[in-house]
């Protein structure tokens, strides 16, 4: 779940630049993975959306934008709150990347200060996901479940030291900083705290700090 807003100045994009960024964003949030299910990449893809907001009287503490001028852009991540500390770093990252190749186009040199990524959570019971109130282990839950029905991580054929995350069915190396969880005399592999904690409260397990 990746909802996505990029506010500008209004006429500061061309249509052809509002595609190219939100192509370029979604590539690189929920682009083809190594190691990831393809039945999961296909949920999340479904799950992420971008979109523009157009702002009149776009003025900053040194006066309002000029068209000519780079425009500054103020983009907002909306995430389930579970998932917002532990993927902040990386998302922000990957729009920034998106917003450099748009200003490489136009040869822009963005001053400091006119990109804001800001990622924010939603509460469990204040995700509307379908119209219904939900929480981030069903968004994990939905965003899987092809994968897990299809499969079992048991019984994948896997290097030593590799195991398959049993939620979304992502390659995880085991050793120093992975994300794991004891259950049934095996050590589970997981992307990620969330996917960890939504297995986790699945199978009625402490889920860990």
């Amino acid at each position: 779940m990746f909802l996505i807003e990029i506010a500008c100045p209004r006429g500061a994009l061309t249509a052809g630049d509002r595609e190219g960024l939100a192509g370029d964003v979604c590539r690189l949030l929920v682009g083809a993975e190594e190691g990831v299910a393809e039945e999961t990449m296909r949920r999340a893809r479904a799950m992420t959306h971008v979109g523009f907001r157009e702002l009149d009287g776009w003025t900053t503490g040194d006066g309002p934008w000029r068209p000519g001028d780079v425009p500054p852009l103020w983009v907002t991540l909306t995430v389930p709150e579970a998932w917002r500390a532990e993927m902040s770093r990386t998302t922000v990252g990957m729009v920034r990347r998106a917003v450099r190749r748009l200003d490489r186009s136009y040869g822009w040199q963005r001053p400091e200060g006119h990109l804001w990524i800001n990622v924010v959570g939603i509460a469990d019971g204040s995700i509307g996901m379908d119209g219904r109130p939900g929480t981030a282990d069903e968004v994990v839950g939905r965003m899987t479940a092809e994968y897990r029905a299809r499969t079992d991580a048991a019984g994948a054929d896997l290097p030593e030291g590799v195991t398959v995350d049993p939620m979304c069915g992502m390659r995880v190396r085991l050793g120093r900083g992975a994300v794991t969880l004891e259950h049934e005399g095996r050590t589970m592999g997981f992307c990620a705290k969330s996917c960890r904690a939504a297995y986790a409260r699945e199978h009625g397990l402490s889920v860990p700090v």
